[in-house]
């Protein structure tokens, strides 16, 4: 999908670079998601979007290494917020900046996301080939979303699974669901 750039606003999110190479992977090269409205990735953006503030520095047109960044809608509709119980009117002109604690929030969504997948694979990968280990199938998963291993280390992944397999003894794979990009 072409974004265009000068038609777009987007907001960016500081991600760990293991998150960045797996959001490249899956987002088709590019470092730019275009969040359905219905999912929860806008509804948490949205959440924490607040006006720039003084000393904001803009990223560069064509992003940054260790940042993400988000395409967000300039609506004027209204909306009915649960929470609030009335109806809300969202204007993205001027809420255009993701503050660090809503950053982290949408890294942490992401980041799930990326366990997710990991978690997915790894079942999916041992359970139909008895013949793999489990070294192999963790580099063939860093290899298959270009996670550079000095980004993510092997023993981080290697634990994540084991808690997993510990927590879920029965086998119970998460099935991989991504609607947000």
């Amino acid at each position: 999908m072409d974004i265009d750039l000068n038609k777009t606003k987007t907001v960016s999110v500081d991600v760990s670079p293991s998150l960045r190479a797996y959001i490249l992977a899956v987002n088709n090269g590019s470092d730019i998601i275009r969040p359905n409205r219905e999912s929860r990735l806008w509804g948490l953006i949205k959440m924490h979007l607040v006006t720039i503030p003084e000393d904001y520095k803009p990223q560069p047109i064509d992003g940054a290494p260790n940042c993400i960044r988000v395409a967000i809608y300039t609506t004027k509709r209204q909306e009915y917020n649960r929470n609030a119980r009335r109806v809300i009117y969202q204007n993205g002109l001027f809420r255009d900046y993701l503050a660090p604690a809503g950053q982290r929030v949408v890294a942490d969504y992401l980041t799930r996301h990326l366990k997710h997948t990991f978690r997915s694979y790894m079942g999916g990968a041992l359970g139909g080939n008895s013949e793999l280990s489990i070294h192999d199938a963790i580099h063939q998963f860093c290899q298959l979303y270009n996670i550079d291993m000095d980004t993510i280390t092997y023993e981080m992944l290697r634990k994540d699974w084991f808690r997993f397999r510990r927590r879920n003894p029965n086998g119970y794979v998460i099935p991989i669901e991504n609607k947000d990009f």
